[in-house]
């Protein structure tokens, strides 16, 4: 579709062109030329409004202006070309060809698995870091948004040409870990018998941290209570930290996610990078001391205020080893790297990017987005309580394992991904329960999924009636003439766009509301046109070839969704 976009822009700028050397459009130049897909097919297949764009510089009407620039086009001297016509105050309407909507099945039989794919990305070198949630608890429905998201992102990337890696960045140091030894200390000697203990204020309640203390006591007994306190709660922080990374690991496994890289805070801090960080911005002056503490001077950089990097007591503040780690991106030789941050992170992003621009990297080399809040919405419609449930967390196992209750493991875990994907990651996310475990072709991701597993139950039924499908070659698609098999075609032709425009956008939210798209032109088309027909073969061949077309799209789109694509439902 891109090449025939191409074509058309430069067949109607020779046109233009024409006119003004034939002094019939006075004007100086030929300006950019607007124009993109039609609504509907009896307005053609592409349209532009460029004679309306041109009446004050020419002081002509619009429709005018359009019959000149179409008086120069001939259409016999391009075969792309059906016929062009021209609507309401000067829209001009392209009408291809049938053999660009053959040559786009062609080009998916050819390319498979491929198609889709793209050079864009030239092979440049992307991080995108995501989840990256403390290993103080399990996972929650918000960090499962993120695991989407990021994943399908990196698939977008790497299929448009791009080298983009998964990365996570475990905060394995500072406050929150020391204050989750300090729980788990609370809890281990709960566990021993101990009453009227507190969990430390800022500590973790959850009932996760009752049954980790639970299996240390199971293991070890009370010789932990040998230790000095300090080194007690140093032993159970790591301890701890070890322990839920592993079910973080094992949640985002069971979710489809693997990361390349795993990296550390604390090996951060202890390569000694923040040090260097600090003297780097103290040596462009960056930094001053006020109030016992040091500052940084991020209103240099368009904050609203400037920032504490050392405390008071000699502590970094999170700001500096997140700079160190930034830093530590650029080195690696990433042209760009990619944040997605949870809800409560939109104060840190203009300051993130004051530290990486005193940094010397470039502007643009940091991208941030926002993954917004989750809610679990129930039959009624009333958001449910998603900070706790029954005394735990509401982690992203919990809603695989509800959903599986009643969908199954494999698909409760596609269930979740569509939905966390198919809204923009910008925006809140209402997640309809009642919707998700629905079984219908209500339910979106199954309306999907059924489609491809209609196409394989039709190639099923031919191999029954011993219909084998042709070489593409030896197909007659002339026989498709059906609008619906021209728009079927159309909606295929737009699926390299699709994924082109949802990775450079940051945008995987595009890609689901494209399959639904075409599984909602597909499911109709089946129902109302025999695809199997003995008595017509040559019309039987070339609608096999077209919905091995449709059911090689719907496998592309699912697979860089990480979701399945089943042959029978």
């Amino acid at each position: 579709m891109d090449a025939i976009k191409t074509e058309v822009y430069n067949i109607l700028e020779n046109a233009i062109r024409a006119a003004i050397m034939a002094g019939e459009l006075s004007i100086t130049e030929v300006p950019d030329i607007p124009f993109s897909p039609t609504k509907t097919p009896e307005h053609g297949d592409i349209a532009t409004p460029i004679a309306l764009g041109l009446a004050k510089q020419a002081r002509m009407a619009p429709r005018k202006i359009a019959e000149i620039i179409v008086k120069h086009i001939d259409l016999e001297a391009h075969p792309t070309l059906h016929k062009i016509d021209i609507a309401g105050a000067g829209f001009i309407n392209v009408h291809l060809s049938n053999e660009w909507l053959y040559d786009t099945l062609r080009t998916i039989a050819a390319m498979q698995s491929r198609y889709g794919t793209s050079d864009k990305g030239a092979g440049k070198h992307l991080q995108i870091e995501f989840v990256s949630a403390n290993p103080t608890g399990p996972l929650n429905i918000v960090s499962g948004r993120a695991a989407a998201v990021g994943d399908t992102l990196v698939n977008l990337l790497n299929t448009i040409g791009y080298k983009a890696i998964r990365e996570f960045y475990v905060n394995d140091a500072g406050g929150q870990v020391e204050r989750l030894g300090e729980s788990i200390d609370v809890r281990y000697r709960q566990a021993l018998g101990e009453e009227n203990l507190e969990i430390p204020e800022g500590g973790y309640q959850g009932e996760y941290l009752r049954e980790f203390a639970a299996t240390i006591v199971e293991t070890e007994g009370d010789k932990c209570l040998q230790l000095e306190m300090d080194e007690r709660i140093a032993y159970f922080r790591d301890k701890g930290i070890d322990h839920i990374l592993a079910q973080q690991k094992a949640s985002l496994e069971r979710f489809g996610v693997s990361f390349d890289v795993w990296s550390s805070e604390k090996a951060i801090r202890d390569s000694g990078k923040p040090e260097e960080i600090i003297e780097r911005f103290r040596e462009k002056q960056y930094l001053y001391e006020a109030e016992g503490a040091t500052w940084f001077r991020t209103t240099d950089f368009g904050d609203d205020k400037d920032c504490v990097v050392i405390r008071s007591n000699g502590e970094y503040t999170y700001f500096v080893p997140d700079a160190a780690y930034h830093r530590d991106k650029f080195d690696r030789g990433f042209t760009t790297a990619i944040d997605l941050f949870g809800p409560d992170h939109q104060g840190h992003i203009t300051r993130l990017k004051s530290f990486v621009k005193a940094l010397g990297m470039p502007d643009d080399w940091l991208e941030i987005s926002i993954i917004q809040q989750v809610n679990l919405v129930d039959a009624e419609g009333k958001r449910q309580d998603m900070s706790k449930r029954s005394g735990q967390f509401y982690t992203l196992d919990t809603l695989i394992d509800e959903l599986a209750e009643t969908v199954g493991e494999q698909f409760a875990v596609d269930v979740a991904r569509y939905f966390f994907l198919m809204r923009a990651n910008n925006t809140h996310l209402d997640f309809n329960m009642e919707l998700a475990i629905t079984h219908a072709t209500e339910n979106p991701v199954f309306y999907i999924q059924y489609a491809h597993a209609r196409c394989c139950s039709i190639f099923e039924q031919g191999s029954e009636q011993g219909i084998t499908p042709k070489p593409i070659e030896a197909v007659s698609l002339k026989q498709l003439t059906e609008p619906m098999e021209y728009e079927l075609i159309r909606k295929l032709a737009e699926f390299p766009a699709v994924v082109l425009l949802s990775a450079e956008a940051r945008e995987a939210h595009r890609v689901p509301h494209y399959l639904h798209e075409l599984s909602g032109i597909f499911h109709p088309y089946y129902n109302q046109h025999r695809v199997l027909d003995p008595s017509d073969m040559e019309k039987t061949h070339a609608r096999l070839t077209l919905v091995q077309s449709v059911q090689t799209v719907l496998r592309n789109g699912l697979t860089l969704l990480g979701i399945s694509a089943p042959v029978s439902m």
